[in-house]
Parts: C-alpha cells; structure tokens; sequence
C-alpha cells in the first residue's frame, strides 16, 4: 500500500514516515500543503493527513478532493477528532506508533476492499 502523508511539520512528517515504513508501507510521498497532495495524489493507496496545516483548516478539503480524484483513503492526524465529520480513520495527537499504524492499516483495508469492488464490477442476483 502506498501512502502519502501530508504535513507542515517535517519533523512529524519524518516520524510518520519511519512509522509507515516499519510498518510495510510504502511512502509515495509527503506533502506539506494541498497543492502538493494534490500532485502526488496518483502516486498513493491512501494518506494520512494534519487536520490544520500551516494554511488553515485544510485537511478536510484536501481528503475530500484526495478521495474524490484518486479514490484515496483518508487517515486523519488531529488533536481535535471532534472537528472531523464521518472519518474513515482518525489518529488523535500526540499520537503513538501503535495508533498510527493501527488506523493506517484500517484505511488500507477499507482501500483494498473499495479497488475489490470496482474491479469486481457489479453484482447482479
């Protein structure tokens, strides 16, 4: 699974990245603002994203277009779940390794089970 990570502080960034990587992952790579998620968008299976970037409260619409033109699953990284409507997968900050790698792992579940589906093609009875 590839996973794009997007966050302005490189120093969590980094973290994430080392997380993912032990856990399997495969990095596609790291974006600190929604223009560069938006490019490396096609290279990822899913992301995990900081709720407010150094821009805003962007995280929301990054995830929404992420998952609107990739089909990308969304892990949220936040110290405020509450601020997150329907989340796929939620890490609260600060956040432990387990907890990373635990909702990175749900969303490329979900991931596996949406490209299953689509190319299973419909069902019909």
């Amino acid at each position: 699974m590839r996973l794009l990570i997007v966050e302005d502080e490189p120093g969590i960034a980094l973290m994430m990245e080392d997380v993912a990587i032990d856990a399997g992952f495969e990095i596609a790579g790291i974006a600190g603002n929604m223009s560069e998620a938006l490019e490396l968008g096609s290279e990822a299976d899913i992301a995990i994203i900081d709720v407010r970037l150094g821009d805003g409260l962007t995280g929301p619409s990054i995830a929404r277009a992420l998952f609107s033109g990739f089909g990308l699953g969304v892990v949220y990284f936040t110290v405020n779940p509450g601020l997150i409507e329907n989340p796929e997968a939620v890490v609260t900050k600060p956040a432990s390794p387990e907890g990373i790698v635990d909702a990175l792992s749900m969303a490329a579940q979900n991931a596996r089970a949406r490209t299953h589906r689509v190319a299973s093609g419909p069902t019909f009875h």
